[in-house]
């Protein structure tokens, strides 16, 4: 490919040409001749430099945002002479805007000879991501031609949302969970105690098996038992399209996500069960589960969500509202404009299930097409509303110290 130094000396050959054709001046002939062989000898340079080098390269599978990830690369050149003046630029789409890639210059490479290279990025945004292709980039002494050849060399990494500390947290509901007599995985910390009797099923564990009921009622019955002192947390988001409000990192959903993930490791720490539900075009939940496992197994949750859904935030609670357990805790991260989601709400509190709820102050996000303002009265109404849930209330705008606003349980 020419560049526009290339473009520029192929015009002066041109022009040249014409001129001594037409004039038949034997400096101008002399001149088109440099020209023409510096352009001719240019090429050749450029094709007989292109390098055919192999690259490796190694990086993490995962890593959280804001956090700088150390790349190393191998590169091999597989032929029997060296090559010299080339590029190497890799590409790493979550980097921050306008630094998505990276230049590796390379004076010279022996032949058969490998070198590493190191390289810092900073892992800008979270996400699933490929870094790659990279591409090789050569061009010729003068700078008259430039080649690039992409090699597929494709790394696959994670990007965890950026999560920040939580001193204090309103407690959770406890709530027990009857194991209906079948086989269970024991988990630490938990407690078993006895529940009643029923009826044996397929599947029920022969050792769970009361046989002073089995011989009264001349059928096989099985002891009922129940876990208690369970904590549970459901987390519901919003990922209707359109309710995205702001630009870049600093929009509605990234800080419920920070949020969301935050609140379950801080559960989860505390040894509770947290569950994580948003919907986008189908349901998408992340069962009940604790432990270090669970909790990345939320944070690469969080790291896929997108705000893509048709389902408002009502008809993700309505549909939430089937698998959040009786006695158990519910939180939600909403738009201080989302009346609606509140009404959805009051079957939770009917239920017995408490309510936490992050209120975003959509005004200090911006604004977009399907976003709407709440006037005074409209606020006033919501805040009513608010109140009459009886919820654990925080109330976050943009810019806000995070963990300020949950240093300390309400």
């Amino acid at each position: 490919m020419l560049t526009l130094r290339g473009i520029s000396l192929l015009l002066a050959v041109i022009v040249l040409l014409a001129i001594a054709w037409n004039t038949d001046i034997t400096m101008v002939y002399i001149f088109f001749v440099i020209a023409f062989v510096m352009f001719v000898l240019s090429y050749i340079h450029m094709r007989l430099n292109i390098p055919f080098i192999e690259v490796r390269r190694f990086a993490q599978d995962t890593a959280f945002e804001d956090e700088m990830l150390n790349i190393k690369m191998k590169i091999s050149n597989n032929l029997s002479r060296g090559a010299s003046f080339f590029e190497i630029l890799d590409y790493f789409p979550a980097a921050a805007p306008g630094k998505e890639k990276t230049s590796l210059f390379m004076l010279d490479i022996k032949a058969k000879e490998e070198k590493d290279f190191n390289y810092t990025i900073e892992c800008y945004k979270r996400g699933v991501w490929k870094i790659g292709p990279v591409d090789i980039v050569s061009q010729d002494a003068l700078g008259f031609f430039r080649m690039r050849k992409p090699l597929n060399v494709i790394s696959d990494i994670i990007v965890y949302p950026a999560l920040f500390r939580i001193f204090a947290f309103p407690p959770l509901a406890s709530g027990s969970v009857s194991w209906m007599g079948v086989e269970t995985a024991k988990i630490s910390g938990d407690s078993h105690e006895f529940f009643g009797i029923r009826e044996y099923q397929r599947g029920d564990a022969m050792s769970r098996i009361h046989w002073p009921s089995t011989a009264r009622h001349n059928k096989l019955i099985v002891k009922q038992f129940e876990r208690s002192a369970i904590q549970e947390a459901t987390i519901v988001l919003d990922l209707k399209k359109g309710n995205n409000i702001g630009a870049g990192k600093e929009t509605t959903l990234e800080y419920a996500v920070k949020i969301a993930g935050s609140i379950a490791r801080f559960l989860m720490d505390s040894g509770a069960f947290v569950q994580i539900a948003g919907f986008t075009k189908e349901a998408i939940i992340l069962p009940l589960g604790k432990g270090d496992s669970h909790l990345y197994k939320t944070l690469e949750y969080l790291a896929r969500v997108r705000a893509e859904g048709s389902y408002t935030l009502s008809q993700t609670l309505e549909e939430a509202s089937f698998i959040t357990p009786y006695g158990s805790t519910l939180i939600t991260i909403m738009l201080d404009t989302d009346m609606e989601a509140l009404s959805s709400l009051v079957q939770f509190k009917l239920k017995g299930i408490k309510l936490i709820v992050v209120v975003l102050s959509s005004s200090t996000f911006g604004h977009t097409e399907e976003s709407e303002y709440l006037d005074s009265e409209g606020a006033k109404k919501f805040d009513e509303a608010l109140a009459g849930l009886e919820a654990h209330v925080y109330r976050i705008s943009k810019g806000d110290d995070l963990e300020k606003k949950f240093e300390a349980a309400l």
